[in-house]
């Protein structure tokens, strides 16, 4: 890999202080290694063959500006945008495809958008018991930036998850589908406050329970909330088994509705309106194609989508928690 400095080559300014160090003899009698040059200035590597690799500004050391990398192909893979060598703003990265991989933005040290850049990726033990309340901080893991208030939630309008900042005209689609206890459920039953959707099944044994134990954390950490999980095998996940479900889960059908229906009216709600599904996994064209997701999907009392999360990571869901409390203590609306 070659990489060019359009400033002070760093090679240079290292072999100046080093043969400066031995001329000068070591310090009381200790030899000290000269320490490596700080990087300033427009730096480019290459691929072999001389295809470009990275383009990046430093200063002191640190990123600052847009840093851009690309595939050996040619193709672009990262584009991040850095003040200060923090990032801030939209970042993005794609597969070599072109398919957007990471699409998010950063506001006061916090990330909104699509963060998770492994589908479907488990994160812990699936058997492991999880604790209630707090999640407790992964050793060297930044500190959560702090809970805003429901008017600093994004809003969301469509797959690729790119925060907007003033309402959206996109919501969750008119439906109604059958619930553990028989009863009906249905966009205009959930309206007026905000609520948590997901997307499991009964037979699931990797993803699904640990998102069930997340949610059961969420439910008693904000207490007065409605979780909405939607059944992506509805032919065999009927109400009678959905309940058994619920039962052995300690999962209370007045607060925690698990849903099952018409397969097509599901999946079309999950593609469509929640993007739930995740192309990066499966872009398969049957609209009834399985779809299984660890996407929490946080909607606003007036239907607007303000939130994804990743249920199988304590920390995701702590700040989904958070989101919750400001959403719940908002206006009816949510907004």
């Amino acid at each position: 890999m070659r990489t060019r400095t359009i400033a002070t080559s760093a090679a240079a300014v290292a072999t100046v202080a080093l043969v400066a160090l031995f001329a000068a003899g070591p310090a009381r009698g200790a030899f000290r290694q000269a320490a490596s040059p700080a990087r300033n200035g427009h730096v480019q590597t290459f691929w072999p063959g001389g295809v470009l690799k990275s383009d990046a500004t430093y200063v002191r050391d640190a990123y600052e500006g847009d840093y851009r990398s690309y595939y050996q192909s040619g193709a672009r893979y990262e584009l991040r945008h850095y003040v200060n060598g923090r990032e801030q703003g939209f970042q993005q990265s794609w597969s070599e495809d072109g398919t957007p991989y990471l699409n998010y933005e950063v506001r006061n040290g916090r990330r909104f958008g699509l963060v998770n850049a492994t589908p479907c990726n488990i994160v812990g033990d699936v058997n492991a018991p999880v604790a209630q309340g707090r999640a407790r901080p992964l050793t060297g893991a930044a500190v959560r930036p702090a809970a805003v208030a429901a008017s600093a939630l994004p809003f969301y309008a469509d797959a690729s998850f790119t925060p907007h900042w003033t309402a959206v005209p996109h919501r969750i689609a008119p439906f109604s589908l059958t619930t553990q206890t028989g009863g009906r459920i249905s966009d205009a039953t959930l309206a007026g406050r905000p609520y948590v959707a997901s997307f499991i099944y009964t037979q699931c044994a990797a993803v699904c329970p640990i998102l069930v134990r997340q949610l059961a954390r969420v439910q008693a950490a904000v207490g007065d909330v409605h979780i909405v999980s939607f059944s992506v095998t509805p032919d065999t996940d009927t109400p009678a088994v959905l309940a058994a479900f619920g039962r052995e889960r300690g999962i209370d059908p007045r607060a925690w509705s698990l849903v099952t229906g018409d397969k097509r009216t599901i999946y079309g709600l999950a593609r469509t309106s929640y993007f739930a599904d995740d192309s990066r996994v499966d872009a398969s064209p049957d609209e009834t194609a399985f779809l299984h997701t660890e996407k929490l999907l946080l909607v606003d009392g007036a239907g607007h989508l303000r939130g994804i999360y990743n249920g199988t990571q304590p920390h995701a869901v702590d700040q989904l928690i958070d989101d919750l409390t400001a959403l719940s203590s908002a206006a009816p609306s949510g907004l």
